[in-house]
């Protein structure tokens, strides 16, 4: 009787051999196409978001760089300030050159515990000139739906601004100066599911991430429900693991597909676009200047002012221009003139 052994350990050669093969595959496939990214970088976790914040506060001690005298809204807040804190005031009876009103604005992050602290923003609502040294009064942070959510208060902080060597003195921040009250944990998990919504929805993409959250899990979890977004099943193993089956699934490499786009700024004469971009074969006259772009005579001269173009991409073009010394507001006109006569696969964007 024949051993089994050595039959048995062929097979299991042969097997280790085609797992080996698909593997390389794999790999050449996707070198082929592209870079891969962890799908972090392309997805965000639907119910993972900030919650947006604001209220109306006071800010005091300014060295007559407040509000105005003119600014009704001031006094009239300064006035229920000191009510409130047992001085009866009117609005007449105050004088506003040291207070400022101004707008808080600050962003809740997902799953704030109660007591954490946040960098609020103060900008100033009426005339005030400056609000550097001043103070943020105690102020209540409300959400969209007017719960209060956060207090803010503590010295604000006027730093450098944009501009041509100006300072915007209108606007500072308080770092650290709200504390939250209410803790804010969005549902993410729902009906044993969560979302998985691109940053830049795709098809391909979407169908990508499907796969690769498969492949990784061993069984079929996830499926693209539509260009944006990827609903994933929570396998049973992770129950109760919610962060950890995040985390995994999140690590994962996944293949983005984006559509061809080519980006032009007027202003400035910048061109943006993938090298990879196809041309179809066209003929441009562009002043004293024309291109001919792929076709039989693409490799053919017959006029001194004829540039043959012999490549098909916007790369070959842009080297080509360049070497001519064409300048880019010229250039960016050859690409809206190739565009306009449907050459160009890809979308053309201005900014």
């Amino acid at each position: 009787m024949q051993n089994p052994q050595p039959n048995k350990r062929k097979l299991e050669t042969a097997l280790e051999f085609l797992i080996l093969l698909v593997a390389a595959l794999v790999v050449t496939w996707t070198s082929a196409f592209g870079q891969s990214s962890r799908i972090k970088d392309l997805v965000n976790v639907r119910g993972v978001r900030p919650n947006y914040l604001d209220g109306l506060g006071l800010v005091v001690g300014l060295k007559s760089t407040g509000d105005s005298k003119k600014s009704l809204a001031t006094n009239r807040a300064v006035a229920n300030m000191l009510t409130r804190l047992g001085m009866k005031t009117t609005a007449d009876e105050v004088v506003t050159g040291n207070i400022a009103v101004v707008m808080v604005t600050a962003e809740l992050p997902a799953f704030a515990r109660n007591g954490d602290l946040i960098d609020v923003k103060v900008s100033a609502v009426g005339d005030a000139k400056s609000l550097a040294g001043g103070t943020l009064v105690l102020t209540p942070l409300h959400a969209g739906n007017g719960e209060t959510f956060a207090v803010a208060q503590g010295a604000v902080v006027v730093g450098q601004a944009s501009g041509n060597g100006a300072q915007v003195l209108t606007v500072a921040r308080v770092p650290g100066g709200a504390t939250v009250e209410r803790e804010f944990k969005p549902e993410v998990a729902a009906s044993g599911s969560v979302t998985l919504s691109l940053v830049h929805p795709d098809f391909t993409t979407a169908s990508h991430i499907a796969e690769a959250v498969n492949e990784d899990l061993r069984g079929f979890y996830a499926h693209a429900s539509d260009l944006a977004s990827v609903d994933v099943r929570i396998p049973p193993d992770f129950d109760g693991r919610l962060v950890e089956f995040l985390s995994e699934i999140l690590a994962l490499p996944a293949q983005a597909d984006t559509r061809a786009v080519v980006v032009l700024n007027e202003r400035t004469g910048t061109v943006v676009m993938g090298s990879h971009v196809v041309i179809a074969p066209v003929e441009v006259a562009h002043g004293d200047l024309s291109i001919r772009i792929g076709g039989k005579s693409a490799k053919k001269a017959p006029d001194k002012h004829v540039v043959s173009l012999g490549g098909t991409t916007v790369g070959d073009l842009i080297e080509t221009m360049n070497a001519l010394g064409v300048k880019p507001p010229d250039l960016i006109g050859i690409l809206q003139a190739i565009s306009a006569a449907g050459a160009l696969n890809a979308e053309l964007k201005f900014i």
